[in-house]
């Protein structure tokens, strides 16, 4: 009998050694918050262009054989523009908005790769109205822009398109889907006043400018794309 108070010692004792306090209850720590995810360093989207430029839309003198040229961009970081409006057409600028043209303005996207760009963006071309899909755009965290463009057809030089479009929102996380609205611009280097007129270079070059509302277009949108990604 005269052990008993030993063992009591000690059990309270090996209590306390185990998160017990000092009357040998036990207490639980507060659990450990879990850790924050990591972000995604890279992430890959599907690109989906829908013309919705018609005769309904904008009626005025709307042309036959309305279609889009082929996609044409870059995934890039800030360090590089390829245009945006009040800035003076590029030769790649110029040869897509006047013709659909890819070649040129690809050159300058590929000039700047690997410092500026990462990848050259290509899409096919459509009757309009309708639709077409990029199955996959893959960015970095130091590439996060998506410039992306699109001859009017016919036209003078008349196109619609995004400029260092960044699919990171304000706190660095990859955004999950985008939808932007496209109204048409005029690249500043033909002088044509309708979708069929013949070619009058602009000289000087005038900056690229909104033809939203203005003749023959109304104040309805070309059309839209939306960025989705598929990684997540």
């Amino acid at each position: 009998m005269r052990l008993r108070p030993l063992v009591l010692a000690v059990a309270l004792a090996a209590t306390a050694g185990c998160g017990g306090d000092e009357t040998g209850r036990l207490v639980v720590p507060e659990p450990e918050p879990p850790p924050a995810p990591v972000a995604s360093t890279t992430a890959t989207y599907r690109a989906v262009f829908e013309s919705t430029w018609s005769a309904s839309t904008h009626p005025t003198n709307f042309p036959g054989g309305a279609h889009l040229s082929p996609l044409i961009g870059a995934v890039h970081s800030d360090g590089v523009t390829f245009w945006e409006a009040d800035g003076t057409a590029t030769a790649g600028i110029e040869s897509m908005a006047e013709t659909g043209g890819t070649g040129t303005l690809t050159s300058e996207i590929q000039a700047a790769i690997p410092g500026n760009a990462l990848a050259v963006i290509n899409g096919s071309g459509i009757r309009s109205p309708g639709s077409t899909t990029i199955q996959a755009i893959t960015l970095r965290e130091d590439f996060p822009l998506v410039t992306l463009v699109t001859m009017i057809a016919p036209s003078p030089d008349w196109f619609v398109g995004v400029s260092g479009l960044s699919l990171r929102d304000a706190d660095g996380n990859w955004i999950g889907e985008l939808e932007v609205v496209l109204y048409p611009y005029d690249a500043g280097t033909d002088s044509g006043p309708n979708y069929t007129s013949a070619n009058d270079d602009t000289q000087p070059r005038e900056s690229i400018h909104s033809l939203r509302g203005e003749r023959p277009f109304s104040d309805e949108p070309i059309g839209t794309f939306t960025f989705t990604r598929t990684d997540a």
